[in-house]
């Protein structure tokens, strides 16, 4: 379980590395981030407030900033990140934006979008929160 990214993410295959007696993760940090990006705009569950700072954070984005994106105000992204590991009880549509928004910044193949937007607007997330799981691609290696 990682999380050197503000919430815990449970990494798969990833590749370690021994160093002075301690073991410590032997991947790409920014394509991490980029891989764990995507994942949590499929993934099932409610987002956490500390997953919406970190895709806040991401995007360089102040709260009042990453607010008008979604047409919310500052309060509401405080009230949302104040969640922490809990679900922010972001309203489902809100949520779904999100998403898509994150897709659009990453993926650079258009079918590959429309794909996701079809998942992403046939799922209803679940409130029980759980655990982000990332399979590494051999790719992150370093």
């Amino acid at each position: 379980i990682y999380e050197g990214l503000g919430f815990p993410i449970v990494l798969l295959n990833v590749p370690m590395i021994e160093l002075r007696g301690a073991w410590a993760l032997n991947i790409d940090l920014n394509e991490l981030q980029k891989n764990v990006l995507i994942a949590l705009a499929h993934h099932p569950s409610e987002i956490t407030g500390n997953q919406i700072r970190f895709i806040r954070n991401w995007s360089n984005l102040t709260q009042s900033a990453f607010g008008k994106l979604f047409g919310v105000t500052h309060p509401a992204v405080v009230k949302w990140e104040k969640t922490a590991n809990r679900g922010s009880k972001m309203n489902l549509t809100t949520q779904r934006d999100l998403r898509l928004w994150l897709l659009d910044k990453l993926l650079s193949k258009d079918d590959d979008f429309r794909k996701a937007f079809k998942i992403i607007h046939s799922t209803d997330y679940s409130e029980s929160i759980e655990p982000l799981e990332v399979d590494i691609p051999n790719s992150l290696a370093i």
